[in-house]
């Protein structure tokens, strides 16, 4: 009697672990960051040192309702990945000035 009923827990233990295991990522709202005009997103890894342009994630479609009415605004979305700054700047030697004066960090 015992270990028919260990085999029926065992069996709703090991249904739990599957359920557990489909969990989707989800994407969290960090920050907003609105660059000036003619800037650049700049990507500051700070574990290998690199600076690089940031890749942004593929823009949604404009609805033909919104378009007519004028809002034709897209906006750009990026995932964030570890260890990752993001600098809106005009060029690289700016990034370099920002991140000393903002976050103390020096490149060099």
């Amino acid at each position: 009697m015992r270990l028919a009923n260990f085999e029926k827990n065992q069996e709703k233990d090991k249904i739990e672990l599957l359920k557990q295991q489909v969990q989707e990522k989800q994407t969290i709202f960090d920050s907003t960051i609105i660059p000036k005009k003619n800037h650049t997103l700049f990507e500051v890894n700070l574990y290998l040192r690199t600076i690089k342009i940031a890749e942004f994630d593929e823009i949604p479609a404009i609805k033909y309702t919104e378009a007519i009415k004028g809002n034709i605004i897209a906006q750009k979305k990026i995932t964030k990945k570890e260890n990752c700054i993001y600098v809106s700047s005009l060029n690289k030697k700016n990034v370099l000035k920002i991140l000393k004066r903002d976050f103390g960090i020096d490149f060099l």
